[in-house]
């Protein structure tokens, strides 16, 4: 049986052809953020934090010590990507391109995007004083068939993984409240893999692969910093103000796919104490406050090279996150919350649930891919499972 999702280390071209990848950047998505519209740069409380704020970590719970999560698998695929592989897949194996050419028209235009990652770390919040270091490795891959006269597979993927840390410093300089200043650190390695692939090249997989890595795969190591400052005021409702700086410099690897700008982040968030519930906290974040983000339009030529233009992205809705979250009760075996927001101008809503040292999580979102709100939209979900103490 052939393995179709080895697909994402691969791409060759095909006659002229106009296609975009239009996705804001990212490195790594946590369910329980995105639960609650992705919204972090004030908010905080979690060791992935440092992909939004570094300071963020000042708000990681200190109420048990140090915090270890091992094992953070997380999985995301769009509404219909089960389908395609599965069909897709059977195509492939039939080794008949007729098979392949139904699949390419049945999901015309369709983008599938699926990731598997890991993200293990230790945190520990002292109080003035906090850090984390984490290990990320990720898969991700966005495929979209494009049938009638175009009859190839688009492909933008990556492989990437490293080492994260973070470290803030909290100072009081007055008594309105606290001032977190973080700083933080990736030094990330990835393989990156962008074109297209056509029906006779997918029956005649196996024997290409290596051809195909030799003239498409792009390998590189960068290190990016990152600063941030959260100011949490000491009154009602617990108001917090956030900015970061992230990718300083730019996560740069000769500009192929999966590059990292240098973004300014801006963010608010309030934690109302609402009786009934554990802890509440509501945030709103303006990401990429300077548009560093671009639009990658490629032109795949006859020539079997495959160029690209970047084009200025402004959306104002792709750039707004809101959120809530609730942690409905926690005790000392387990914990439940729910969340919910609106990311990009679409609803998201979430759980997470931990028994022992066993947590669970699961969320839905929905991306924009197109370079204005609205032209082109993928509705993820996302499932996250691991061990934490």
């Amino acid at each position: 049986m052939k393995k179709l999702p080895m697909l994402i280390f691969a791409g060759l071209t095909t006659p002229m052809l106009g296609l975009e990848a239009s996705e804001l950047s990212y490195l790594y998505k946590d369910q329980r953020i995105m639960a609650m519209g992705g919204a972090n740069v004030a908010a905080g409380g979690y060791s992935t934090s440092i992909f939004s704020n570094p300071a963020g970590i000042a708000k990681v719970s200190n109420e048990h010590g140090m915090v270890i999560e091992l094992l953070g698998f997380q999985a995301g695929t769009s509404k219909n990507g089960q389908a395609l592989f599965t069909d897709l897949n059977d195509a492939i194996d039939s080794d008949n391109e007729g098979d392949i050419l139904t699949v390419f028209d049945d999901y015309s235009g369709q983008t599938v995007h699926v990731d598997v990652s890991n993200y293990s770390s230790m945190t520990n919040n002292h109080g003035q004083f906090a850090w984390s270091i984490g290990l990320l490795s990720a898969v991700d891959a966005n495929l979209t068939p494009h049938g009638n006269s175009y009859n190839l597979l688009e492909v933008q993927a990556r492989g990437y993984g490293g080492i994260t840390g973070a470290a803030s410093y909290t100072i009081k300089p007055n008594d309105l409240g606290d001032l977190s200043f973080g700083l933080g650190l990736k030094v990330i390695s990835q393989q990156s893999y962008e074109g297209a692939l056509t029906p006779d090249q997918l029956v005649d997989y196996d024997n290409i692969l290596d051809n195909l890595q030799d003239k498409m795969e792009n390998n590189g190591t960068a290190i990016g910093a990152d600063l941030g400052a959260i100011y949490q005021f000491n009154s009602f409702l617990k108001p917090s103000l956030g900015v970061s700086v992230l990718n300083i410099g730019g996560l740069d690897y000769d500009d192929s796919y999966g590059s990292q700008p240098m973004t300014v982040n801006l963010g608010a968030a309030i934690e109302p104490d609402l009786g009934f519930i554990k802890k509440t906290v509501i945030a709103l974040d303006y990401v990429d406050l300077l548009n560093a983000n671009q639009t990658r339009t490629y032109t795949i030529g006859s020539g079997k090279n495959v160029t690209y233009t970047e084009n200025d992205d402004t959306d104002i809705i792709k750039r707004i996150r809101f959120g809530v979250s609730a942690l409905l009760y926690e005790n000392s075996w387990s914990a439940f919350g729910l969340a919910t927001g609106i990311y990009q101008g679409a609803y998201t809503a979430g759980f997470d649930f931990t028994a022992s040292i066993f947590q669970i999580g699961f969320s839905t979102y929905e991306e924009q891919l197109g370079p204005q709100h609205g032209d082109y939209t993928d509705r993820r979900y996302q499932l996250r499972t691991g061990f934490a103490w």
